[in-house]
């Protein structure tokens, strides 16, 4: 793996279940550690913690904390992890508007899982 136990490449938070197991499993299939949550609390609490990763994967629609309210709060609380959101429902002005508040990229779910790997990682390389 290209982790350590203690910091995952990858933390993800989707609160599709389904979805969650399938991502988490193709990327650590490509070699990635990947620790995953159901819901933008949780990831924040394991943050405020300590919890270290390399790179989050959030998803935009969550019903309790939008991934753009996660982020929000991530930033208020001085937390710079590199963001990459993740969406079912691509639009150009969330793309924007996201990118303007602090992600560094913005991806449709619809281009799987190749894609995404790929950009991981080159966010991780630096």
């Amino acid at each position: 793996m290209r982790g350590t136990p203690d910091v995952p490449d990858v933390v993800l938070v989707d609160d599709d279940d389904l979805y969650r197991e399938v991502l988490s499993g193709d990327l650590i299939d490509r070699g990635f550690s990947v620790l995953c949550f159901a819901d933008g609390p949780s990831l924040l609490e394991a943050l405020r913690d300590g919890l270290e990763a390399k790179i989050a994967l959030l998803d935009w629609d969550m019903p309790e904390m939008s991934g753009f309210e996660l982020l929000g709060a991530m930033i208020e609380e001085g937390i710079t992890l590199p963001v990459i959101f993740l969406t079912g429902h691509s639009l150009s002005e969330r793309d924007l508007h996201a990118l303007d508040h602090g992600t560094v990229d913005f991806v449709d779910k619809v281009h799987g899982t190749d894609a995404l790997a790929h950009r991981v990682q080159v966010i991780i390389d630096g």
